[in-house]
């Protein structure tokens, strides 16, 4: 009975370390990004190809955290692009359909203009050549696909004159023929806010660009999950280095405890004729194999996790050696 009492105990110690190391691995995902968190990292400018400067930072606007973009030349595309290995799996990228945003172009003074007309264009593509080499042929796998980001609203004056204030707009657009959508094997897939404005008079203002709340969405209008799963080496090391104290300790612990199951009248006697085995019994070759048996299931438990860096082989090793000493004290009792 205490035999498996103990076997009993060693299976769950070993099932609730499986457990835990499968929790221990999760990624932190989310289905619209804010920028409360204040990071901006998946986002780089492309000035490359016609592309004004930028600075970019997250910073306070309207009560909130937003992406701000100040460019350096307002009366030039000014190219934001999102990049979508940093932000979510490649397999989740496959699925978008859709996306949308909220932007606000602010003047940098209180009574400056955003210009006569402010608009833009979302692109994609499922790659991009960040050296400047061959920028076109770089966009492909799929190729570059752009579409009108929608309407931003001016503020006019009663002259229907542009006023001072902020352009606003919640914009987005669809990924609706096949050749749009991403693949599995694009280089790094993106997807490209572009915005520019412009005075009749060919002055622009002085503006920096604000965008919150971007959300991708699949072709059901279901919200796609962000949230890049962490690499395999990064989840395994861990296991690595955690399991390997258990493991001895584990396998120590039949040695230590395997004096205590024999306290009473009858398994002295059956401790009693182990240690003299090879004087009092016939063969003593059966007394022999006993420690045999007993090293050889904890140099296993001790060894495996090092080699597979597998928490659950070596829980299970370490209750297949508590076992085999288990069946060997069993067997002498009987």
């Amino acid at each position: 009975m205490k035999i498996k009492k103990i076997i009993a105990g060693v299976a769950a110690a070993a099932m609730a370390c499986t457990t835990m190391a499968a929790m221990s691995v999760s990624a932190i995902s989310t289905g619209v990004v804010d920028f409360e968190d204040g990071d901006c990292s998946f986002v780089y400018m492309n000035d490359l190809d016609g592309g004004s400067k930028a600075t970019i930072s997250v910073a306070d606007y309207n009560d909130s955290k937003w992406l701000k973009v100040d460019p350096e030349k307002c009366d030039l595309y000014t190219k934001i692009w999102l990049d979508l290995d940093k932000m979510m799996d490649r397999s989740v990228a496959t699925e978008i359909a859709k996306i949308e945003y909220d932007i606000a172009i602010v003047p940098d003074t209180e009574d400056g203009i955003v210009g006569s007309w402010i608009g833009g264009e979302i692109g994609s593509a499922g790659g991009f050549d960040k050296t400047g080499a061959n920028i076109q042929a770089s966009q492909a796998d799929p190729g570059w696909s752009g579409k009108p980001m929608g309407d931003i609203k001016m503020v006019y004056d009663d002259f229907g004159n542009p006023a001072p204030g902020a352009a606003v707009g919640k914009c987005g657009r669809n990924w609706l023929m096949k050749n749009e959508k991403f693949t599995l094997t694009g280089a790094n897939p993106f997807v490209a806010i572009m915005v520019n404005g412009q005075q009749t008079d060919g002055r622009v203002g002085d503006y920096s660009i604000y965008i919150d709340n971007i959300k991708f969405m699949d072709s059901k209008g279901n919200t796609l999950t962000m949230g890049v799963t962490p690499a395999a080496e990064e989840t395994t090391a861990a296991p690595e280095e955690t399991t390997a104290a258990p493991a001895e300790e584990t396998t120590a612990a039949p040695a230590e405890t395997e004096p205590a199951l024999v306290e009473n009248d009858d398994e002295e006697i059956v401790a009693n004729d182990t240690e003299v085995a090879p004087a009092e019994t016939e063969a003593p070759a059966e007394a022999e194999p006993a420690p045999a048996v007993t090293e050889a299931p904890a140099a296993d438990a001790t060894t495996t996790p090092a080699a597979t860096g597998n928490v659950a082989v070596a829980s299970i090793a370490a209750v297949m050696a508590i076992a085999g000493a288990a069946a060997i004290v069993a067997k002498k009792r009987k």
